[in-house]
């Protein structure tokens, strides 16, 4: 059973149709790139999967249970999430943001599990937990929101462009970060990107969005192989070699 299903998943805003019938499926481990331009729907997915996004025709399951008829508030808690920009709060210490979701779900350990979070993540406690979001770098900052995202142990992980704000060498080295941490941890992720490069490096799926739609979806070793028209354009743009 996967562990993120999306059945024929249908978004309006207006006149514009964001998603138009997507279906796709996550199995347990696996790690998915939605890549697409702007505008091809890949944020309004991935905010459907914790019901940030609410859809208007087909379903999402998580954990194989549909999404509605979930707890909107533990349902988000129960996945680690990562904005587009972090979405630190910025009057709060590193480890006070990191600790947050284990405290919003009452835990007594909460500071232990924000300290070894920023651990995994790369940012020794003892030096950055004291600090403020002002006083770090981008992929410092970066590390700091996939502590957050980690700190009470999800089986799955949602992230939005998670990377793309970073320089050419601080984003490898957050990419390496999160691929460790997936992989040793075990957890299921799904996140967007518009680089293909970035997608093959990191994902072991991915799906290719336009307008709404999925237009390919295959293992990341297919896809140089297998992508044709709008996805081998983007794997040109991206740098890949077809």
């Amino acid at each position: 059973m996967a562990l993120i299903s999306v059945e024929e998943g249908v978004k309006r805003y207006g006149a514009t149709l964001a998603l138009d019938g997507v279906s796709i499926s996550v199995e347990a481990g696996d790690c998915l790139a939605l890549v697409g331009g702007s505008g091809s729907g890949k944020t309004t997915l991935l905010r459907a999967i914790n019901r940030l996004t609410r859809l208007d025709g087909g379903r999402v399951l998580v954990r194989g249970e549909p999404v509605d008829r979930q707890d909107a508030v533990r349902l988000r808690r129960s996945i680690g999430y990562v904005q587009q920009d972090g979405g630190l709060i910025p009057h709060w210490t590193c480890l006070a943001n990191a600790s947050l979701v284990p405290s919003l779900l009452g835990r007594p350990d909460a500071s232990d599990c924000g300290r070894r979070a920023l651990g995994a993540a790369g940012l020794e406690p003892g030096e950055f937990g004291s600090r403020y979001p002002r006083e770090l770098s981008g992929g410092q900052q970066q590390r700091v929101a996939i502590a957050r995202a980690i700190a009470a142990g999800p089986d799955i992980l949602l992230m939005d462009e998670p990377f793309g704000a970073l320089d050419a060498i601080t984003r490898t080295e957050a990419q390496d970060t999160f691929i460790g941490l997936r992989e040793s941890a075990g957890m299921t992720a799904c996140f967007v990107t518009h680089d293909m490069a970035e997608a093959l490096r990191v994902a072991t799926h991915v799906a290719v969005m336009r307008e709404g739609r999925i237009v390919l979806q295959v293992p990341a070793g297919e896809l140089v192989d297998r992508a044709t028209g709008y996805a081998a354009d983007l794997l040109e743009k991206s740098g890949v070699t077809l």
